[in-house]
C-alpha cells in the first residue's frame, strides 16, 4: 500500500469519528493558542520595557546619603565632591550635583507644594527630560544665578487652566515667595528619571543662593560613564574614593547609597523574560494534556477497530501499513489542531493587544514568529510521539484473535 492510500485511509478514520476527533482537536487548539497568547503578552511586556529604557541614559549611577544609617553617621555630599570624582575616576563622562527642595509654589491666586530641583545644564539628558516650550537651563543662568525656572506642564495645569501654555513663557511664578520668570515648560512624559513633571527646575547656583540655609549640602550626584567602562567598575571606583575621603560609619557600612540604572534595567529585563517563559511553560502543559488526549483517543480507536485490523491483516496488509495508517491519523489530528490553534492564538493575541492598547497607549504587543514555528513543530511532534504507541499496538495484533473480537 502506497503513502497516498494510507493517507486516504487515515483521513477516513478521522472523518468516521467526527465528534471524537473534534474533542481531540480541541485539546490541541487550546494548548497551542494558550502558548501563543501567553508568549505574545510576555513579549509585548518586554518590548514596552525595552522601549521605556531605550530612551534613557542608563549608563549612570546615583550617589546620595545612606538613609539607613543614623543621621549623624550619614555621608553629606558637597559641590567639591562633584569635581573630585570627575577628576579622579576613570571612564567618567560627567558628575552632576543636584539640589532638591519641597517648596510652596504660587501662580497668581493659586498655589501648591512642589519639588524644586537645582540642576546643571547637562541634567537635561541624564534625567531624560523633554522640553515643550521655551528653553532649558544654560551655562549663563548658572554663572549669573538668574532667577528663571523651567516648569513641568502637569504642575502648571494644577495652577492654571489655559488652552495655550506657551503663553506662560516670560510670566512670573512665585516659589516660597521668590519672584521668578518662567523660561521653559517641560512636556508630560512617562520616562523621566528623578525629576517628575510636577516639578520645577532651576539653576543650581540660584537655588543655593536663594535658600542658603537649606542647601549647605548637595542632595545627590549623578555620574555618567562611557561605553568602555562597566557599571561595576565605576561603582567600585566611586565607593573607594568616597570611603577614602569620608571613611565608613562606625558600623562598617558605607556612608553613601549607590544605585546603578544599568544594573536595575538588566534585572528588570531578566525578570520580565523569566515570567514570559514561565507563562509559556504553564500554557505548554496544556499541550502535553492534548498529546495525552491524542494517545487516549487513538487507543480507543484501535480497540473499536480491532476486527477491521484483523480483516486487513488476514487479506495481506503488512503490519507496517497498519502502523503507518494509525500513526498518520494521529499526525493529522495533531497537525490540524496545531494549525487551528495557531490561527486561534493569533486572533486572541491580536484582540488582547488591541484591547490593552486602548487603555495603555504605551503598550506594544506583538507575536514572535519563533513561537508560531515552535508551536507548529511541537504539535506535529506530539502526533508522532503520542500516536506511535497506539499505532504500534494496532500493528502487533494477532489476525486470528482480532477476527474473533466482538
Amino acid at each position: 500500500m502506497n503513502m497516498i492510500d494510507t493517507f486516504r485511509l487515515a483521513l477516513e478514520g478521522v472523518k468516521n469519528n467526527k465528534f471524537r476527533s473534534f474533542l481531540t482537536l480541541l485539546g490541541i487548539i487550546i494548548g497551542v493558542s494558550a502558548v501563543i497568547l501567553m508568549v505574545s503578552l510576555g513579549s509585548g511586556t518586554q518590548e514596552v520595557v525595552h522601549g521605556q529604557f531605550s530612551s534613557l541614559e542608563t549608563r549612570q549611577i546615583y550617589i546620595g546619603s545612606n538613609y539607613e544609617l543614623p543621621y549623624r553617621s550619614r555621608g553629606r555630599l558637597s559641590l567639591a565632591d562633584s569635581d573630585y570624582l570627575q577628576k579622579t575616576t576613570l571612564g567618567t563622562e560627567q558628575v552632576l550635583p543636584f539640589q532638591s527642595l519641597y517648596l510652596n509654589t504660587k501662580y497668581q491666586s493659586r498655589e501648591t507644594m512642589s519639588s524644586v530641583y537645582g540642576v546643571m545644564p547637562a541634567s537635561y539628558k541624564l534625567t531624560n527630560l523633554e522640553l515643550k516650550y521655551g528653553r532649558y537651563i544654560n551655562e549663563t543662568d548658572i554663572e549669573k544665578r538668574l532667577g528663571i525656572v523651567v516648569v513641568g506642564e502637569r504642575l502648571l495645569k494644577s495652577l492654571i487652566v489655559t488652552d495655550d501654555y506657551s503663553s506662560l513663557i516670560g510670566k512670573f511664578l512665585y516659589v516660597e515667595g521668590k519672584k521668578l520668570v518662567i523660561a521653559g515648560i517641560l512636556a508630560e512624559t512617562e520616562t523621566n528619571l528623578i525629576i517628575g513633571n510636577e516639578s520645577i527646575v532651576m539653576p543650581i547656583s540660584t537655588v543655593r543662593e536663594l535658600w542658603r540655609d537649606r542647601t549647605r549640602d548637595v542632595d545627590f550626584l549623578l555620574v555618567s560613564y562611557n561605553q568602555d567602562t562597566t557599571e561595576k567598575d565605576i561603582m567600585s571606583q566611586v565607593k573607594y574614593l568616597l570611603n577614602k575621603k569620608y571613611g565608613k560609619a562606625d558600623s562598617g557600612e558605607d556612608r553613601f547609597a549607590y544605585e546603578g540604572l544599568q544594573g536595575q534595567t538588566d534585572i528588570f529585563n531578566t525578570v520580565v523574560r523569566f515570567f514570559t517563559y514561565v507563562l509559556g511553560g504553564i500554557a505548554a502543559i496544556s499541550l502535553l494534556v492534548g498529546g495525552i488526549g491524542v494517545m487516549n483517543i487513538m487507543l480507543v480507536s484501535v480497540k473499536e477497530r480491532t476486527k477491521e485490523i484483523g480483516v486487513r491483516l488476514a487479506i495481506g496488509a503488512r503490519r507496517k501499513d497498519i502502523r503507518r495508517q494509525f500513526l498518520l491519523e494521529s499526525i493529522v489530528l495533531s497537525f490540524g489542531g496545531g494549525l487551528l490553534g495557531i490561527v486561534t492564538g493569533i486572533i486572541l493575541s491580536f484582540t488582547a493587544n488591541l484591547f490593552i492598547s486602548k487603555f495603555f497607549n504605551w503598550w506594544s504587543g506583538d507575536i514572535p514568529i519563533w513561537i508560531i514555528i515552535l508551536a507548529f513543530t511541537v504539535t506535529t511532534s506530539i502526533g508522532v510521539l503520542f500516536g506511535y504507541y497506539p499505532a504500534y499496538r494496532a500493528s502487533r495484533l494477532d489476525p486470528i484473535q482480532a477476527l474473533k473480537y466482538e
